[in-house]
């Protein structure tokens, strides 16, 4: 077998034995089973085969005035798994709003994290308000816009979502990739309410005094524990100059404080690819004296 094929099976055994996809909502099972229950109505959450962003399926929410559940105007999908202080996570889905999506300057969630209490808002959420799509937090008061952006409609967009779950404004932890390219800074925020848990729902919720039906689309929700679980095309390869020193800089090594997490994610492939230090780093060092020519003994 070719050398490079089988550093290559090595590298990818390596990888996949670290990966860690914790759950899928992605619809490939062309129902919506994958999913714990749902709070509206069944007619307005379909299984659809066109448009999708990946695989053969997504989900078509619609949500007209008067779908009522939950004391709201919602229809939404629920899973029920326990979010718990101090677990890290690591959530990857696409959203697309139909071309008909209303402008209505009032608040409307796509995605959240709902707390184990019964009311108020929670503490983590993804929402529209007018012609902005925005990350949301209530965790503390009042509620903090932590990113937004343009409403585009018509198109999906991709949303990459790392997590650690905490009441502990030090301890809690919030970075986001929109499209592709991170928005959100690795950033310290509370995202638990102190002695709650949370749990993830999908579709659309919004404010009542909507008069205009909203449609919209959800494909792909997978969970993991580390970005190249969810978004593996997300993931830094290796620096072409990766341990050499840039003589010609006076203070490399010092990062950009524009760019530089607010703390230490210490999870997650360092490097990307078999560059990982560690276990897979080992593989290769030993694959590679495995097959070394030998001396001929004279």
């Amino acid at each position: 077998m070719p050398r490079l094929v089988i550093i290559a099976a090595i590298c990818l055994a390596a990888v996949q034995a670290q990966a860690s996809v914790l759950w899928r909502g992605d619809f490939e099972s062309n129902d919506l089973t994958q999913w714990t229950g749902l709070e509206g109505l069944l007619s307005r959450l379909t299984v659809v085969s066109s448009p999708v962003r990946q695989g053969r399926y997504a989900l078509r929410t619609e949500l007209r005035s008067g779908d009522l559940a939950s004391n709201g105007n919602r229809n939404e999908l629920v899973s029920t798994m326990s979010i718990t202080e101090g677990m890290e996570e690591y959530y990857a889905w696409s959203t697309m709003f139909d071309s008909s999506y209303p402008s209505a300057a009032a608040w409307q969630v796509f995605t959240q994290w709902h707390h184990s209490g019964c009311c108020g808002s929670p503490p983590i959420e993804f929402d529209v308000n007018g012609e902005t799509v925005s990350l949301t937090s209530s965790a503390r008061s009042p509620a903090v816009t932590l990113w937004s952006t343009p409403l585009v409609r018509g198109v999906w967009h991709d949303f990459v979502f790392h997590v650690i779950w905490s009441s502990n404004p030090d301890l809690g932890l919030v970075e986001l990739w929109y499209d592709g390219t991170k928005v959100l800074a690795a950033k310290a925020w509370p995202t638990l309410y102190s002695g709650q848990t949370n749990y993830l729902k999908q579709g659309l919720y919004r404010d009542s005094s909507i008069q205009q039906t909203g449609v919209l689309y959800h494909d792909g929700m997978t969970v993991g524990t580390t970005l190249a679980d969810v978004a593996p095309q997300l993931v830094p390869g290796p620096s072409p100059d990766a341990g050499t020193p840039d003589a010609g800089t006076p203070d490399a090594g010092t990062s950009d404080a524009g760019s530089t997490p607010s703390k230490d994610l210490g999870t997650g492939f360092q490097g990307g690819g078999c560059a990982t230090a560690g276990p897979v780093s080992a593989l290769v060092m030993a694959a590679f004296a495995l097959m070394r020519p030998r001396r001929r003994r004279s």
